[in-house]
């Protein structure tokens, strides 16, 4: 008599149980670029036209918004009289 379906899938061999990756050492997240490990984020909401105008001056200028970020933290700080940050 033919083996069922069932005991088909049964005989066959299983995998070998997955197994939980190995834990990262404290402080350390391999999921993140170099350049942001330590380093925290800073999100603001405006309005659909402001973004595109922020993406649009980065792409005139050959540079990132990331970079435009920084130069506008810099010059609001130098505004109310602190330190600038300048190049990260």
């Amino acid at each position: 008599m033919a083996k069922s379906a069932f005991a088909r899938l049964k005989a066959e061999e299983t995998p070998a149980p997955l197994t939980a990756p190995e834990p990262r050492p404290v402080g350390v997240q391999a999921d993140r670029q170099a350049s942001r490990i330590g380093k925290k984020t800073v999100i603001f909401y405006d309005e659909p036209k402001v973004v595109r105008a922020i993406k649009q001056i980065a792409l005139d200028e050959d540079t990132t918004v990331q970079a435009l970020m920084q130069e506008a933290v810099d010059l609001l700080m130098v505004e109310r009289g602190k330190h600038a940050f300048g190049k990260r």
